[in-house]
């Protein structure tokens, strides 16, 4: 079965989604970097976890925009 390709509000749903997961990222990081900086070693696990679910997200979003037609 064919990709047939995003309606107008799926892209709309998309971008507002990404808005979102890319607001709790920043948050995640700025948390992260305050961690750090007080000296507590679960700021880099938090800051790993924040980068690899944000990473995937954007490359699986990325990927359904590469295999849309035209």
């Amino acid at each position: 079965m064919s990709d047939v390709g995003w309606s107008t509000e799926q892209r709309a749903a998309v971008r507002r989604w990404m808005l979102f997961a890319t607001l709790f990222a920043v948050a995640g990081v700025v948390l992260s970097v305050f961690l750090i900086v007080a000296g507590n070693s679960g700021g880099w696990v938090v800051l790993v976890m924040t980068l690899c679910m944000y990473g995937a997200l954007h490359m699986f979003i990325g990927n359904r925009k590469n295999k849309r037609p035209g």
